[in-house]
């Protein structure tokens, strides 16, 4: 693939002119857009027309090869070949004559502004295809790149090309019963009277001014032809003037930060006119709110937001740009984990059975018709069953002490399976602050938690959601999972489990304060990434550290990845390949990382991962 690199050092001022007769132009002065497209038009309209075959005629004479008046120059190879014609060349129509269906008919089809001698293997190649840069090197005409659907021509008539495309758009302009032809930017225009690319023309307009044979050419058709002229070979800026149009940019300050986040954004279009109207959609809703030049806006909620800017000129034309995931807004505020479990190194909990032989066990047990099937968090779980027992079940899984004294808004987080059915639902959550920690736990007081629970014979693990513990703030809890049934037999006991027990909280002001070293540096590369980012940090004294952890949350507070840090120096780092626990890929979004150590929050940070 060829890339095509454009250094324009000139300014449109000085770009190279023709010389058209005196006053030929008159009354376009001070033009721009479709005014100025208008008064071409009526300027080189009603052009004398000639017969195709006359065209075939009249290009041994417009692509004389100067060096030598019995051959004519090939437009895309370069190549001086015999006049004669086919099938050395044959007719090329710049302007694909499908684009519109006009074929060779008198005027669009045998205009000689985009008529060109060109190898008919050539022609062939490159068929209805629009204009662009790249694609494969053509085998023969080796300056030109083309692709399924676009041709680049050779770098010393891309502005030829041009403007040859800018000559059509503007002759027919579907007055008296002709064609409209119109340039886009875009690519594959076929059927449609349309080409393209306009940003590509644009840019070989500039890169490849007016030679003397383009030139000469102009002033052979306008004299011994059509009577009329390419106006964008005489002035190139006409093209500036009419299709420069609206390019749409904006700048925001600032694009990330946390919630509530206000940003400044800046419209940094440029416009052949005068801009009218701008809207705005800040939040990616495609709803517009803004239809100032330079708004504000407030964003109260965390998220990944794209932007988009649509702006109107006074020509009545309409240009968009959207910057995707460009505002990212988060929380500073991300949770602590002050306990969890997933039973994955044996179990310290406390199993007290009130009422019959079976007890809470822990299980890994996934094949069994009973069991579950899959386990949230590792290998292991917790699981009961009274099937099968002497007599109904009360049945107690006790967690050790939690200290919740440190942290502000506590909550209990678990997933939870059941199976089968019984008279009642034989699972309720409760938490104590007297519990002795061992023993009968009907001797303590018992407060009942509401908890989001799979519904009866589900077989499906299921999310507790956030389990308030506010009541429990400044002291000490024991979370308990009570297991029942009122009977042993089908239809009256259930089997439960339950995993990925989790305690969270904030920590409080002079706790997050109280930092082991201020000198902290916590970032990571790159950032957004997809699939990995490396998470980097500096310590300057890790004399007061004993060991450490970066923690990874999403947005809604959920633990994703935790990983021990290897202390080396004052530098480490940790790769994240993008997946939680269990090495499933996460989706995209913002996520949280924090460093602690010694139980206390090091330095937090963001990371988006973009997929």
């Amino acid at each position: 693939m060829k890339n095509f690199f454009i250094l324009v050092v000139l300014l449109i001022s000085a770009m190279l002119t023709a010389d058209p007769p005196p006053g030929y132009y008159d009354g376009t002065e001070g033009l721009s857009g479709e005014t100025l497209k208008a008064a071409l038009n009526d300027i080189i309209d009603n052009h004398t027309a000639i017969s195709y075959s006359a065209a075939y005629i009249a290009l041994r004479d417009t692509d004389k090869d100067p060096a030598n008046p019995n051959n004519v120059i090939l437009l895309y190879t370069g190549w001086s070949v015999t006049n004669a014609g086919y099938p050395t060349w044959n007719r090329e129509h710049v302007w694909a004559k499908s684009h519109g269906d006009f074929g060779t008919t008198i005027g669009p089809g045998t205009d000689l502004h985009h008529l060109r001698p060109t190898d008919p293997g050539v022609n062939s190649a490159r068929g209805n295809k629009d204009f662009d840069n790249g694609g494969t090197q053509h085998p023969v005409a080796t300056g030109c790149y083309y692709d399924d659907d676009s041709w680049e021509p050779r770098d010393e008539v891309k502005g030829d090309v041009a403007r040859m495309i800018f000559y059509m758009a503007t002759r027919y302009e579907g007055e008296g019963g002709e064609i409209d032809l119109e340039v886009v930017d875009a690519v594959n225009t076929y059927p449609a009277p349309l080409h393209g690319k306009l940003s590509t023309l644009l840019e070989w307009n500039m890169f490849d001014p007016p030679d003397d044979f383009e030139e000469n050419r102009n002033d052979v058709i306008y004299e011994d032809y059509q009577g009329n002229r390419n106006p964008f070979i005489d002035n190139p800026n006409y093209v500036n003037l009419i299709w420069q149009g609206i390019t749409v940019d904006f700048s925001a300050d600032p694009t990330q930060g946390d919630a509530p986040l206000n940003v400044q954004f800046t419209d940094e279009t440029a416009s052949a006119g005068d801009i009218i109207n701008w809207s705005w959609d800040l939040d990616g809703d495609g709803i517009e709110d803004s239809n100032l030049q330079n708004p504000t806006f407030l964003y109260s909620e965390e998220g990944i937001y794209s932007i988009t800017l649509t702006i109107e000129d006074e020509f009545g034309e309409f240009s968009s740009q959207t910057k995707t995931n460009y505002i990212l807004v988060g929380s500073s505020n991300i949770p602590s984990t002050i306990f969890a479990d997933s039973f994955e190194q044996g179990l310290n909990w406390n199993i007290y059975s009130i009422s019959s032989t079976y007890n809470w066990e822990i299980s890994d047990d996934i094949s069994g018709s009973s069991h579950p099937s899959s386990v949230p968090d590792g290998e292991w779980f917790m699981y009961m069953n009274n099937y099968g027992s002497d007599t109904g079940a009360n049945d107690w899984l006790i967690s050790p002490s939690i200290d919740l004294t440190q942290h502000a808004n506590p909550y209990l987080t678990f997933q939870s399976w059941t199976k089968y059915s019984d008279s009642i639902l034989g699972f309720d959550v409760w938490a104590s602050s007297d519990y002795a920690g061992s023993g009968d736990p009907t001797l303590a007081t018992w407060q009942s938690l509401n908890a989001i629970l799979p519904t009866s014979n589900s077989t499906t693990w299921t999310s507790s959601g956030n389990v308030d513990l506010n009541e429990f703030t400044n002291d000490h809890v024991h979370i308990a999972f009570q297991y029942s049934s009122s009977g042993t037999g089908a239809s009256s006991c259930t089997a439960w489990a339950v995993d990925d027990i989790n305690v969270e909280g904030y920590e409080n002001a002079d706790i997050q304060n109280d930092l082991i070293t201020s000198n902290i540096n916590l970032s990571n590369y790159p950032n957004p990434f997809n699939p990995s980012t490396e998470f980097r940090f500096q310590i300057s004294d890790f004399s007061k550290i004993n060991s450490a952890e970066l923690t990874i949350y999403n947005m809604k507070g959920q633990l994703i990845k935790n990983t021990s840090v290897i202390l080396n120096g004052v530098e480490g780092s940790v790769t994240w390949e993008g997946t939680d626990n269990n090495g499933q890929p996460v989706s995209t979004g913002i996520y949280m990382y924090r460093l602690s150590a010694n139980g206390k929050n090091l330095a937090s940070n963001k990371c988006l991962l973009l997929k």
